[in-house]
Order: structure tokens, then sequence, then C-alpha cells
């Protein structure tokens, strides 16, 4: 049995034709029309919308692996720190030789902990939960909104709703963290009307896929100051054929209310070395004829 583990589209066009298991995020139809041996596309993150699903041949699975839900909840809760304690501006301000200290410039800020905060999270999987874990340790109050409600929310929740009650979610939320999937029905979920109901003092922290929140409409709010700042940590446009690029069309960089993250929020060690154990393992399971794991597209019966 042979493999190969490729993510660059010229490097997967380039490579053998002939292997059973291929391990990367991104495979067009042509591609995988080109390999007429494959048994297993083995995602090597959770987000597979780079695989063409419907030129999956019978007999081959899609699987993929995650591990990256604390990775990700810490970084939203270093965002919230980030903000409640205005590191941003004091740093800048400090670098160029102004205290932003109240015992030095008395009209200073005076910073809030976060207890006590509301953090609404939008999808409640695993980042989502974990979010609402290390939130509650820190004692902040925890609302959801997820597609299917619980009748009983998770312990560390205050509220959980569904999707269509959003709105009173960004009401009530200090902070508003995105975790949903990008699907149709979540493309733009967040836009003027949305970041209109946010107060004034609040944070939006994106760790799902950018085209969840409206681009043009976020620029205006946080250029206008209708929201405190977010954290962006996933983006409209992404580097192609390894050139590295802006990642919006509009100057986010300009903006100092914004906390800029190329897409690492779950970029740790131990994060991959979970999910390279997750891809040995399927590709020994499928090279001994045992059951596969997290396979989000069956091969056809």
């Amino acid at each position: 049995m042979t493999w190969e583990f490729l993510d660059r589209p010229e490097h997967v066009d380039a490579a053998s034709k002939d292997a059973d298991v291929f391990v990367g995020s991104r495979l067009s139809s042509d591609q995988i029309r080109e390999r007429p041996g494959l048994r297993l596309i083995q995602v090597a993150g959770a987000g597979y919308e780079g695989i063409d699903l419907s030129a999956v041949p019978r007999g081959v699975t899609v699987a993929n692996t995650s591990h990256h839900g604390r990775a990700i909840a810490e970084y939203c809760l270093m965002s919230m720190l980030v903000f409640s304690r205005s590191l941003l501006e004091e740093d800048r301000a400090l670098r160029e030789g102004t205290w932003l200290s109240v015992f030095q410039n008395p009209g200073s800020p005076v910073h809030e902990t976060l207890v006590g905060r509301a953090v609404g999270i939008i999808g409640y999987g695993e980042i989502g939960s974990e979010v609402g874990r290390l939130a509650r340790a820190l004692g902040m109050r925890v609302a959801v909104v997820r597609r299917a409600p619980q009748a009983t929310p998770p312990s560390e929740v205050d509220w959980v709703g569904s999707l269509d009650q959003l709105p009173y979610l960004l009401r009530i939320s200090d902070f508003v963290v995105v975790t949903v999937p990008l699907t149709e029905a979540t493309t733009k979920l967040i836009g003027p009307e949305e970041l209109a109901a946010m107060p004034s003092t609040a944070v939006l922290i994106n760790v799902a896929r950018g085209p969840i929140v409206d681009e043009e409409a976020l620029y205006a709010a946080l250029r206008d100051r209708a929201i405190r700042g977010a954290a962006i940590d996933v983006w409209w446009q992404y580097p192609t054929d390894g050139n590295q690029g802006e990642p919006s069309r509009l100057p986010f960089g300009t903006l100092q209310n914004v906390l800029l993250t190329p897409h690492t929020s779950g970029v740790t060690t131990d994060v991959f070395r979970n999910r390279m154990k997750d891809v040995a393992a399927n590709i020994a399971a499928l090279r001994d004829g045992l059951p596969l794991r997290n396979i989000v597209f069956p091969a056809h019966d």
C-alpha cells in the first residue's frame, strides 16, 4: 500500500497517481479522477471543503481529524484578555514613549477582569465547548446558540438557544466567538444587522471561517468603532501557489482595534502530534481491513 502527503496543488499534480491513500486537505475533481487506485482520502485536519466530494467515486472513503479544540479555545481566551486589558493600545503607546497608566496619565482607562463578563458562542462543537469550559473556569457567563439546542444545557452554559435566537445572544455578549462550520446557511451569518446588535463595547472573535462574517460589514464596524474590536484568525483570501498576499481586499491591517493572526489559532505541537496519530491509525486500519475512524464521506455500498 502506498500513500502521499501533499497539500499544494502543483505538488499534487506532479505526484504519483498510483497511491492508495492521499493525505492532505485539497484534491480537485480532476486530481481525484487521475488516481483510480485511491481507497482513502485522509484530511489531516478538520476542514474538508477543499476535497471535491462530488467527484469521490464508489469505494473511496474521506476521513478527517481534529484535536484542535483546546488550542483554539486558549486563543479565544487570550484574545479576550488582550482586549479586556487594552494590551494592543498599551503596547503600541509605550513603544512610542507614552504611558497609558492612571498613575502617569489620570485619564487612562482602568481595566476589568473577565469575571462576570458574558461570552456568546456561536456553535458548540469541539471548539465552542472548550471555549465554554475555559470561560466558565474564569468566572464568565456563557451563552450559546447552536443548530440543535439541548433541552438541558451543559453544566458550564448559562443559556442556550437556536440559531434564530442569535440576535439575543449578540445583544447580551461582551465577547462573541464564531465557531460554526462554513455552509451555505452560515455564509455571512454575521452581517451588518448582527454587528449592529452587538454592544459598542463588544469584541468579535472569529476562529471558524472568514466568509461566515461579512467582510465589508466587519471592516466598517471596526473602522467606525461600532464595536470595540475583533480578533481575526480566519480570512477571506489566502496565499495561492505559495505566493504571499493580503488576507482581505480591505485594509484591516490599518485598523488599531484588531488582533490579526494567519490562521494559527490551532497550530500547536500537541495538535499536530495527535492528528498524525489519527492519520497513521487510519492508514494502518485500511491496510489491515479494520474500521476507519472519523469518516466524513462514507464509501458507497
